[in-house]
Formats: structure tokens, C-alpha cells, sequence
């Protein structure tokens, strides 16, 4: 657990304003720790103006986009030492990698920061945009950060494996944003999805798998909730297949209705970093149907037990699974019911003790006030 002082933090995100997996979870984090008494604000590099989760109302953020007085990669950089300069903070945690190239100069500044990047992508994650940069920062962050926090061990063997860490490392899992699993007590013939509208969520794939079933079975439905850049070209796949009960309902607040009324979650995606949607459907008492992605799956799903993994980018076999709870009550109700229990090891107050000791212990055991990390590895 933390020791008795509670130090000052301030996360470092893309955009608060975005309604994204990454943004649910630092909601939970952030709210989390400032419950248990951690000074806490959050600094967002774009956005409105307004976060779209949730926040307590002692997490002041800062907008640099809105706040800035000069545009582009210099005026965010004299932004953030401003801020930095006047909270003081005793940690700064960059919530994705990639803004390490700030992190980096914000410790040159103040070298007694101790600095976490904590990576959402997983190690084998390929950036259309920017890939070059990314692979740079990396190492840079690998070098010069105190520690990193991946999350899931997969993704942390990797690092210890093919990266010369300079850091301390530690993963850890996405927290349920439930307070407890939900008991199942009425199931409509709905199969949900979320997620971002984009290649590597895999909803292209969910639409081969689904015009495989659909005429089959004409009293289920697929619901998939989320936006993106392939709206448009997914929607017009789902017209030239012909599907009639494959509906697009958009980014939504109130997911939770989804999660209560359907039979089975699914997820098709290609690439995951944790997989948080997982775990929320997961906390509802449904089976989950999901590829075996790299790298968060196989971490969160009991194949067979909880749910089913299917060998990536196979249609057909994931269709297969999908039939198999779509015709058998039973099973969905026992898959459910397994799921239900073994989410527990995500809840959110474990998962808030884990940043407590990498805040508290690790941290007052591993930095030595210069830079250096003395707990590389662990």
C-alpha cells in the first residue's frame, strides 16, 4: 500500500474529451486514487473542454489545446512547463507512450519527477501514423522514464525481452468499472459489440462471421456500439452482405443496458492492448466469444469456461462459437456465470492497491532521486 504521504500526481493523456477505452480507464484511476486521498489532476493535450467520463470534482484538467498561447509542438511544450512549474507534482504519468516526447523535456526540467509512462498499446501494436516516431520514443522512454506499466504480463515479458530497460516495469490489468458482478436475470436473443469503428477492431470481420449466421437465425440480433473512421465503409459492407439485424447505434453513455440485455458479448478484434470491454461484459454475468488477439485475451478469457478464443482472423470458427451459444441457453447461463466470478480478480479497489504500491513501496525502494531506477525488470 502507499506510505503515509501521499504524493502529488498528474496524468498526461491525448484527449479527455475522447470516449475511448483508455479515457474510461484513467477515469477510474484517477477517481480512485484521488478517493483514497492522492492529490490528483489530469492534463489533457486536445479536447473541448469537457470530459466525456465522469470525474470528481477535486480533479481540476488542464486543456493545453485551449489554454496554450502559441500553436503546434512548441507552444504545448512552454504550456505544459507552465503547469508543471506551478503544481509541482511528485509524479507525472503519460497515459500512452507516445507523449513521452513531452514527458522526456518535463523530467529534464525537473529531474526529481518521477515519471511513469504507462502504455494502452500492446508491443506489437503497428501505428499506421507516426510508427517511426513511436519506435524512437520507445526507447526513449525505456531509457529515461522511472518506470513503465504495460498491462498485461505478455506485453511485459516482451519488453524485458527485446528492449534494454532502464526502468522499472510492472503490468497491470485494466480495472472493472462495476463494483461487482452483476447476476444475469433476463437475456433477450441480442449479441453486443463495442468498440472503435476502425481496422483494428475487427468489426469487418464480425460481419463476415455474422452473414454466416444472420438468416439462420432470425430472432437474434447483433448490436455494436461505438464510432470511428470506418463508420461509413462498415455500414455499407453490412448493406451489400444483406444483413437486416446488424444494427450501428453510435457512441453511447449508458452501456451498461447493452451489457444487461444480451445473451453473449463479442469481441473481433485484431489488436488489443488489455481488452476492457472484456472484462465489463464479463462483470455482467455473459460469455464472452473473442479472437485471440495479441495481447489481452488470452490473459482475461478461460476458454471453454468463461468464454471462447478463436484463432485470429478465422471467420467461420468464430461464427461456430457464436452458433454454439446462440443455441444452448444452458451453456450461456454457465459461461455466464464462470465469467462473473473471474472478473473479480480485475476489481477495482485490487487494481487501485497495485498503483498504491508502485506509488508507495516501489517507487521509495527504486528511485534514487537522480534518474535512475534501481528495480529494472521487476
Amino acid at each position: 500500500m502507499a506510505s503515509s504521504s501521499k504524493k502529488k500526481i498528474i496524468f498526461f493523456c491525448g484527449n479527455m474529451s475522447h470516449s475511448g477505452g483508455t479515457e474510461r480507464v484513467l477515469s477510474i484511476i484517477a477517481n480512485g486514487l484521488s478517493g483514497r486521498g492522492y492529490p490528483v489532476s489530469i492534463i489533457s493535450l486536445w479536447g473541448n473542454g469537457n470530459a466525456f467520463f465522469s470525474l470528481c470534482k477535486d480533479i481540476p484538467v488542464y486543456w493545453i489545446e485551449k489554454e496554450r498561447n502559441k500553436k503546434g509542438i512548441l507552444g504545448n511544450l512552454f504550456c505544459l512547463r507552465t503547469l508543471i512549474l506551478h503544481e509541482r507534482p511528485d509524479v507525472l504519468i503519460d497515459v500512452d507512450m507516445i507523449l513521452g516526447c513531452y514527458s522526456f523535456f518535463l523530467k529534464r526540467l525537473r529531474p526529481e519527477l518521477f515519471w511513469i509512462s504507462w502504455e494502452h498499446f500492446n508491443y506489437y501494436y503497428h501505428f499506421r501514423k507516426s510508427r517511426l516516431l513511436r519506435k524512437l520514443v520507445r526507447k526513449v522512454v525505456c531509457r529515461y522514464a522511472d518506470w513503465l506499466v504495460v498491462l498485461t504480463e505478455r506485453d511485459k515479458r516482451n519488453y524485458q525481452k527485446y528492449m534494454k530497460l532502464h526502468c522499472g516495469i510492472s503490468h497491470i490489468y485494466d480495472p472493472v468499472p462495476y463494483e461487482s458482478p452483476v447476476v444475469k436475470r433476463k437475456e433477450y436473443p441480442v449479441v453486443f459489440a463495442a468498440g472503435r469503428l476502425t481496422r483494428e477492431k475487427g468489426f469487418d470481420l464480425l460481419i463476415r462471421s455474422w452473414s454466416l449466421l444472420e438468416r439462420k437465425y432470425p430472432q437474434w440480433r447483433l448490436i455494436v456500439a461505438g464510432a470511428g473512421a470506418d463508420e461509413k465503409k462498415l455500414k455499407r459492407s453490412a448493406r451489400r452482405a444483406g444483413l437486416k439485424r446488424l444494427y450501428f447505434i453510435g457512441t453511447v453513455r449508458d452501456i451498461e443496458k447493452y451489457y444487461k440485455k444480451a445473451a453473449f458479448f463479442v469481441l473481433p478484434s485484431r489488436d488489443e492492448g488489455f481488452g476492457m470491454v472484456l472484462v465489463e461484459a464479463m462483470s455482467f454475468s455473459i460469455p464472452v466469444v473473442s479472437f485471440d488477439c495479441k495481447a489481452g485475451p488470452e490473459e482475461i478469457i478461460e476458454n471453454g469456461k468463461t468464454g471462447f478464443l478463436v484463432e485470429e482472423k478465422d471467420t467461420s470458427a468464430f461464427a461456430e462459437k457464436m452458433e454454439e451459444l446462440m443455441g444452448n441457453k444452458n451453456l450461456r447461463r454457465k459461461m455466464g456465470m464462470e465469467a462473473g466470478k473471474s472478473v473479480k480478480r480485475f476489481d477495482k479497489e485490487v487494481i487501485l492497491d497495485q498503483w498504491e504500491s508502485l506509488l508507495g513501496e516501489r517507487m521509495e525502494r527504486g528511485y534514487d532521486g537522480f534518474g535512475f531506477n534501481y528495480c529494472s525488470g521487476l
